[in-house]
Parts: structure tokens; C-alpha cells; sequence
């Protein structure tokens, strides 16, 4: 056999031994190495938990947490066969739920995993000067000491160890959450509770749903700047069902200070419901002495209110702004200086003419039994007539109503005069006359009574400038409005007398 030949034969065996190998490979069955990878994953990382210690709630003393703010003390004791939890330096302050939740969580305490036992340097973990200790002591004299170092890598949670133990352990966030603790966390938010409807004795639903608001002051705020030292207050009174038929309904509260008159129910909701119930977002310090109480603007207060809620009086003073969106708080005077949004704080911006009813005076007409009204010379005289009360199907006699109306003597439509008298009602009371600016005396009404001949009660326009009147209610110039409501008024008394239908809008 020649060279040439020899060669090509063993390179064929060499092709035919590579396609076998080749073939071989391809319909073997692989490999399963996920437990191979798995078994090395868990050479470096241990993801069982770990139970550091356990023990049971009643066996505990006190807990102390150390941070770099200082020291707090949790003591536990026994009432009414549970433990109840308080708080060293609060022991008159209403506090939260975070002391029994701290606690809670010290009874068994599990590390996510192990990190590394014996470590040649825990200042790489940040155990070296731990952020934070948290020392459980038992009624047994025992202890149980926790040390936090660094923040794990995933974000949450942070490096510790216990005791003696050598060894680093991954703890929870939920344990960690609490290591950054100041005094001032386990005080409670809550500055005014919120008002609970009573259950109704007969359903299982409500007899009311909102809290009577008997009275409120507030002094200071936006206020000051008109008001100055003046408060403005109101007082909740009875609700006037006899305006129904007109179309309009007197106010249930009345404004006493600065001026009377009824109070606008709408624009006045927000200062009426912050007095349901009011959360500060954080407490800012507790026990207070005078220095603070002058850096948080509580000795000289921004604005004051004070106001009952069914029979409870509550008095919030409100500071300085906390430099954000917040102003500090106290409530009735106790030791906590909150912070609450100014959001929720609707007493310290508001608009003082917002506050007021358009409707100053309202007499209900079938008390009324005249009518006075003047405009400039001339004097008209309603006289109006009551018909014979009715029998309602109970067999009682019904208040008597209106039958007929006079004009210096002469009868006139009904109810024209019905429409004439709801004008006469809506001088509206567009803003308070702070200054009791006066001037020419327009016109007046004069309303007298059945059942009481010598109560007169009379309304006043004067003009104070070309634009503007006030308003006076039997003396008391408190209100000014447009002058378009007195040339409404001339034009609607000439109507009147021309057995036409008088004008309400102006």
C-alpha cells in the first residue's frame, strides 16, 4: 500500500470517529445541574431563618432602646391580667400603639439569615459602633441584647448580632423599622378625637350624623389682619323653618362678635367640620418649657380657636409654620406641641365677609302686622291683615295667616306683596362695615308685631359712596352692600303700586 493511500484511510477513521462522538453528544440525556448550582448558592448564602431568642410576653420587665438620640425606656405591667406598656417621660401624654408593638415583636426573634459567624472584622458590617441597642430585661434578672450595624444591601433590614453570639445576623426591617426611634414617636397624633355618632336605641343606625358645634371663637390668623385682637365667634341656635316658604332658610348658628348676624352655613362648613376630629402629622416636642413654647410661636400664638362640640370644649393654639407645610399645635393647653398640616387647619386663613349670611333680619310675615317702609320723602304704610285661624283634623286650631294686605289704606295684590316682602328681607349683608362708615339716609323699614305692639324693629340704607351702602338693623351700622339694591328697591315700590309683580334679582 502506497503513502497516498495509507493517509487517506486513517483520515477517514479520524472523520468517522468524530461524527460518532459528535452523534453521541447530541442524544445523550443532559445533565440536571440546578442542584449542583443550588448546593454551591447555599455554600455562600444562608436563606433559612435564624431564632436568635424567645420568650414569653409576661416574662418581660422592660425593654430600653439606645440610638444616638438618646435613651427610652418601655415598662411593662400588669392590668386586668394583660400587659399594658408605658413609656418612660410620658407618663402623662397620651401615647400610641408602639410600645406593645415593639414589645410584640421582642417576644420571639428569628434574623432573616445567617451572615457570617465568627467574623474577623464586624466593622465592616457596622458593628463595631452599632447604631442602635435594644436590651429586653426579664423579671428573672435575664436579659436579651440586640446590636443593629449597617443597613443590609437590599435596602431593608440591617446587620446584627446578639448577646455573646460572635456571629452577624441579617435582621428584619420590621424590628429595624423601630431603631431610629425618638422619644416623640410613641407620643399620639391625635389632637382633637374624632366625634363617633351615637348608635340609635332603636336601629342598629345613627340618631345624628354630624356633632352640634354649640359655639366657636377664632382669634387671630387672617383675621387679625382686620380684626386685630377681636374675635370672631358664633353661636348655634334654632334652625328658622318658617323662612321655608320662601325660599330661604335662616342659619342654625348666629355670629355674636364682631357684628351679629346669621351665620353662612356653606362657606363656614370647613371651620365647622375641622372640629370633628383633627391629627397632627408628626409631634414635634412634649413637656415644653417657656424658651420652646416662644421658638414654636405658642407664647404669643398665631391664631387661637376655641370651640364646643357637644358639651366638650376644646382650645387649640397654633404657632409658628414648622418651616414646611405645617404649623405647631397645642391643644387645651397640654404638654405635646404637635405638627398639623395647614391643610387641615382651616381657622388661620379666614375671609371674614365669607362668613356671613346674605340675610340679616327675618321676621316671619304672618307675625309681621305692619309694614313701615320709607324712601326718600315718601312714607308707605302695610297694614297686614290676618284671616280666622283653622281647625286642623286633630280638632286644633291652627296659627291664623296672612288674608289681606293695605297701602296707605288701599288694598293691593297679596302676592305682589308676598314678593315685595322677600325683597324687603334679602338686604344682603355683602360685608361687615368694620369702620361704621355712614352717610345720607336712603330708606328704612319698620316691622311691627301681632303679639306685641311695642317691639318695632327697623332696617336702614345709607349711601357711602356712589357704588356702595350700609346697612344698619336697629342702630347697628354693621353691613355695606351694592347701591344697585336700593335702585332695585325704588323701582320695585312703583311696580307695586301699579298692581305689578316687584323684581328679586338686582
Amino acid at each position: 500500500m502506497n503513502k497516498k493511500i495509507r493517509n487517506l484511510i486513517i483520515g477517514a477513521v479520524v472523520l468517522v470517529l468524530l461524527v460518532g462522538v459528535l452523534l453521541l453528544l447530541i442524544f445523550l440525556p443532559e445533565q440536571d445541574t440546578t442542584e449542583e448550582e443550588s448546593s454551591a448558592a447555599e455554600s455562600s448564602y444562608t436563606s433559612s431563618t435564624v431564632e436568635l431568642f424567645s420568650r414569653e410576653a409576661e416574662e418581660v420587665e422592660s425593654i430600653t432602646l439606645e440610638n444616638e438620640s438618646g435613651s427610652i425606656v418601655i415598662n411593662r405591667e400588669e392590668e386586668d391580667d394583660s400587659s399594658v406598656y408605658t413609656v418612660e417621660g410620658l407618663e402623662d401624654v397620651d401615647t400610641n400603639s408602639s410600645a406593645s408593638s415593639l414589645a410584640s415583636s421582642l417576644n420571639t426573634v428569628s434574623a432573616t439569615q445567617l451572615v457570617e459567624e465568627n467574623p474577623s472584622d464586624i466593622a465592616k458590617y457596622g458593628l463595631d459602633s452599632p447604631s442602635a441597642t435594644i436590651t429586653v430585661n426579664y423579671t428573672d434578672g435575664t436579659s436579651n441584647v440586640l446590636y443593629f450595624g449597617d443597613t443590609l444591601p437590599t435596602g431593608s433590614g440591617a446587620y446584627g448580632m446578639v448577646n455573646d453570639d460572635a456571629s452577624v445576623y441579617a435582621m428584619s426591617s420590621t424590628l429595624v423599622s423601630y431603631t431610629g426611634s425618638i422619644l416623640t414617636d410613641f407620643v399620639d397624633t391625635t389632637v382633637v378625637p374624632t366625634w363617633e355618632a351615637p348608635a340609635s336605641e332603636e336601629s342598629s343606625g345613627t340618631t345624628k350624623t354630624e356633632p352640634d358645634i354649640r359655639s366657636m371663637s377664632v382669634t387671630g390668623g387672617t383675621l387679625g389682619d382686620v380684626l386685630g385682637d377681636t374675635p370672631f365667634t358664633f353661636v348655634m341656635g334654632e334652625t328658622n323653618e318658617e323662612m321655608e316658604s320662601y325660599g330661604v332658610s335662616g342659619s342654625t348658628w348666629t355670629i355674636t362678635s364682631p357684628v351679629t348676624a346669621s351665620l353662612h352655613t356653606e362657606n363656614t362648613a370647613s371651620i365647622r367640620e375641622g372640629a370633628y376630629g383633627l391629627s397632627a402629622s408628626s409631634v414635634a416636642a412634649v413637656h415644653p418649657d417657656e424658651a420652646a413654647l416662644a421658638e414654636y410661636g405658642l407664647a404669643d400664638p398665631y391664631c387661637v380657636v376655641e370651640f364646643d362640640r357637644e358639651g366638650e370644649e376644646f382650645t387649640l393654639t397654633i404657632g409658628n409654620s414648622d418651616g414646611g407645610t405645617g404649623r405647631y399645635v397645642i391643644v387645651n393647653g397640654k404638654d405635646v406641641v404637635f405638627v398639623v398640616a395647614e391643610s387641615e387647619l382651616p381657622w388661620i386663613s379666614i375671609d371674614l365677609n365669607q362668613m356671613l349670611s346674605t340675610l340679616i333680619f327675618l321676621p316671619y310675615i304672618d307675625d309681621v302686622s305692619q309694614v313701615d317702609l320709607t324712601i326718600g320723602d315718601e312714607t308707605y304704610v302695610f297694614e297686614l291683615t290676618l284671616g280666622e285661624p283653622e281647625v286642623n283634623e286633630d280638632g286644633e286650631e291652627e296659627e291664623p295667616t296672612l288674608e289681606s294686605v293695605t297701602c296707605n289704606g288701599e288694598e293691593i295684590s297679596l302676592d305682589n306683596f308676598r314678593t315685595m316682602y322677600q325683597y324687603l328681607l334679602s338686604a344682603p349683608a355683602e360685608e361687615v362695615n368694620l369702620d361704621g362708615a355712614t352717610g345720607t339716609l336712603l330708606a328704612s323699614f319698620t316691622y311691627h308685631y301681632h303679639d306685641n305692639p311695642d317691639q318695632t324693629d327697623t332696617i336702614e340704607i345709607f349711601q357711602i359712596s356712589e357704588r356702595r351702602c350700609s346697612i344698619a338693623l336697629n342702630g347697628r351700622n354693621d353691613f355695606t352692600c351694592r347701591m344697585a339694591y336700593y335702585t332695585r328697591l325704588v323701582e320695585n315700590m312703583e311696580a307695586l303700586l301699579n298692581g305689578e309683580e316687584p323684581v328679586l334679582d338686582y
